[in-house]
């Protein structure tokens, strides 16, 4: 075990003016040590500011190669300290998070001090094409271990790596087979963290040369832990999520100033919908668009509502608005909390406590609390954060007596995940073929797993397939390569022997989806009963599987059924950006059929990629190919070509010739009329809206009835790089209608 240091609150920093100074002890010693701030020029002069904060400049004074741990709130300069890890390290760096939105945050930071950076996120499969030039990347967790996986080159020099917000080892093990890889390979490796209990016992399984603890925060944080019932409804209610929140929308108000960005965490998604809904009540402006409930609010916002539920689009301006102070008010989940930065002068956590089996319970954790509590304090703006703790359901001495105990926990590694032990053993497998106990070993979960729970793993890899004379099969590979589970596997195999809707049978492919959203947003419509009937009479051979997983969510969405309620302007939550997942469902199914586990025609692969990036049924799958059209108007003009009588258009067909056959309709008669009885919008919506479709079509006249992206990705996954060299035309040619490209000089 190396150096454990820990920097003490006492410590100080000033942006103006620049000054400070760093207190710290050794683990073993009582006594305090105080350095200076190190000048920035001393280090790098493209550091904006004069000197390093107290715990950049501990850090620098203290590290000297290897591993390393550091744990320090939120907003603490975590970027900079992995720019002090990297800076001498020959070969590629990277650095990993766990959220796009992260990755994206991160890697404009680093850009001041590399000149090449890279960011690799899968959000785009074309980036598996294009060779990674770059000196340092920055990645999601998942994309780095899937090109381990599959040794893409860039992963062949990498010297060091970054894992940003460690602690979620607890919750995503995939982050748990990056370190072991790293730690296997003698790749140094930094963690950083805000909220990790157990970092001694993760210190040591890193083998970390050095160990900082950080009492000290920026912006000091003042909390109050106060009861929810101390405050007034500003409504009376009878149902229980209503009381809750009228209370809290109060107290939003006593605790926070007028000028003061304040964030407001709820534990639960319904009672920030319900908080804003009662917003909308009171007449307060609300920035949400796409809501459970009906509103048509023209006041000017000033609160919204940021969770997974919200449009991909939607939350993006949200978070701008907040950012920018144009919004004061932010309610959120706890998303958030391990999302974009967005700093705020107050937080307010509501935290709901019960007994559950004679154990205290919380509701969000207290690592999630001490997560939110990060964003509160904005560096040179304020000189203090201000965190409100609001408590229903037990004594507020009970959270406080738990936030004490917190650091004091050890990662629990009694209770194992069936499902994720599975890949584990398949990757000892890939990585150490018949000694794959010798990987095991090396984990942080599974290094003591019992042989009676290894066994049953392995018993179940062999009786299924996955193994055979010590050795992977081609199902197990499949799994290794693409990230499914077999138990996933498993379920796609069933629905497919059961000749289940294709959809349907798709469904456990796109496994890293919950689909948990879009009920909540329909449920209070007036076509709900008749329209979950439907579905489900489509999901009758499955069982209580294709619930589970939310497979009933997945159809009422391809099925268009969305295009009824006008509440939903576009898709909530994970149904607003399937276009990634739909081009990794194309490799999926391109290498699904060369295994022959499944044979589909190429045009059905593309017809599957379409119907789930825009939520269409497989036989109007090419709407989705008119650019700009997205989700509600493709089925806008699916539901007037089903009642023409009109025949759904071919795929890759020209968009010239689909409009030709339009031409036979009164289409924006026909339009107008489905916008006013389906969608229930007025008149002059309804052909404003009609207009802009018909704009869209007219812009499209010139294309093909295919989207971009897909097609790309699909001429990739079939040609390689000659897909690049091919325009969209010759692509259509050559991968949907068969007809030979031009050759390439």
């Amino acid at each position: 075990m190396g150096k454990t240091l820990i920097l003490l609150k006492e410590s100080h920093y000033s942006l103006d003016p620049p000054t400070g100074k760093v207190l710290f002890r050794y683990r073993e010693d009582i006594s305090a040590k105080e350095l200076p701030l190190v000048e920035s020029r001393q280090v790098d002069e493209r550091i904006p500011y004069q000197f390093l904060n107290p715990l950049q400049s501990l850090f620098f004074y203290e590290y000297e190669g290897g591993n390393a741990l550091v744990c320090a709130p939120t907003s603490a300069g975590k970027s900079l300290i992995a720019h002090l890890f990297m800076r001498d390290k020959k070969g590629r760096k990277v650095y990993t998070a766990p959220t796009k939105s992260l990755v994206y945050e991160k890697a404009i930071e680093l850009r001041r001090y590399y000149e090449s950076i890279e960011v690799r996120t899968g959000e785009s499969i074309l980036e598996s094409y294009k060779r990674v030039k770059a000196q340092v990347v920055v990645s999601t967790y998942e994309h780095l271990v899937y090109s381990l996986r599959n040794s893409a080159d860039w992963v062949r020099d990498i010297s060091c790596i970054v894992f940003d917000e460690i602690h979620q080892i607890t919750k995503k093990w995939i982050l748990e087979e990056a370190i072991t890889y790293a730690l296997d390979k003698d790749v140094q490796v930094l963690g950083l963290s805000a909220t990790l209990p157990f970092y001694d016992e993760l210190s040591r399984w890193i083998k970390a040369e050095l160990l900082i603890y950080s009492e000290w925060r920026p912006v000091p944080l003042v909390r109050e832990i106060k009861p929810l019932k101390d405050f007034k409804p500003v409504r009376i209610y009878k149902e229980r999520d209503a009381q809750i929140c009228a209370k809290l929308f109060s107290a939003m108000f006593e605790l926070s100033k007028p000028d003061e960005q304040t964030l407001i965490f709820v534990p639960q998604k319904r009672l920030g919908w319900k908080l804003l809904e009662l917003a909308k009540e009171e007449r307060i402006g609300i920035m949400n668009k796409t809501t459970p409930f009906e509103h048509d609010d023209e006041r000017e916002p000033e609160i919204a509502f940021h969770n997974a539920d919200v449009p991909k689009e939607e939350r993006q301006e949200i978070e701008k608005a907040f950012r920018d102070g144009k919004i004061k008010k932010l309610i959120a989940t706890q998303t958030l909390a391990y999302g974009v930065n967005l700093p705020a002068d107050r937080v307010i956590i509501l935290v709901r406590m019960f007994n559950e089996r004679g154990s205290q319970k919380i509701i969000p954790d207290t690592s999630d609390i001490l997560q939110m509590e990060g964003r509160a304090g904005r560096l040179g703006i304020k000189e203090v954060g201000y965190s409100h703790l609001l408590t229903y359901g037990a004594s507020t001495d009970k959270l406080s007596s738990a936030i004490e105990a917190f650091f004091q926990k050890t990662k629990d590694t009694s209770t194992v995940n069936f499902e994720t032990l599975l890949l584990f053993v398949l990757l000892g497998f890939h990585y150490e073929g018949e000694n794959y106990e010798k990987f095991l070993k090396k984990t942080y979960s599974y290094r003591n797993i019992k042989r009676s729970q290894l066994y049953k793993v392995v018993d179940f890899l062999l009786e299924k397939g996955y193994l055979k004379d010590n050795r992977l099969t081609d199902k197990a590979h499949y799994c290794i390569k693409s990230g499914l589970p077999p138990t996933k596997f498993e379920e796609f195999l069933r629905r497919k022997l059961l000749q289940m809707d294709t959809l349907a049978t798709v469904r456990p492919l796109l496994h890293m989806k919950k689909f948990d959203t879009l009920y909540y947003f329909v449920e209070k419509g007036e076509n709900f009963e008749e329209d979950d009937f439907y579905v489900s009479s489509k999901l009758t051979l499955c069982g209580n599987k294709c619930y589970e997983d939310n497979t009933h969510q997945f159809i009422f969405y391809t099925e268009g059924l969305t295009f009824k309620y006008p509440n939903i302007s576009s898709p909530p939550g994970e149904f607003s950006y399937l276009g990634t997942d739909a081009l990794h469902l194309i490799r999926m199914l391109t290498d699904l059929k060369k295994l022959g586990f499944w044979h589909l025609k190429d045009t059905d692969i593309l017809r599957i990629a379409h119907s789930v990036k825009y939520g269409l049924t497989l036989e109007f799958a090419p709407l989705g190919g008119i650019k700009g059209i997205g989700h509600i108007r493709a089925n806008l003009l699916k539901r007037v070509l089903m009642e023409e009588g009109v025949h759904p258009p071919a795929l890759g067909s020209r968009v010239e010739d689909f409009l030709q056959t339009l031409e036979q309709t009164e289409l924006k008669e026909r339009l107008v009329e489905k916008l006013i009885t389906d969608r229930k919008l007025e008149k002059e919506r309804a052909k404003k809206e009609a207009e802009t479709v018909l704009k869209i079509l007219k812009n499209n006249k010139d294309g093909f009835l295919v989207d971009d992206k897909i097609l790309l990705a699909f001429g990739l996954f079939k040609m390689g790089e000659r897909a690049y060299r091919l325009k969209k035309s010759e692509l259509v040619k050559e991968l949907i209608w068969n007809l030979p490209s031009p050759s390439l000089q």
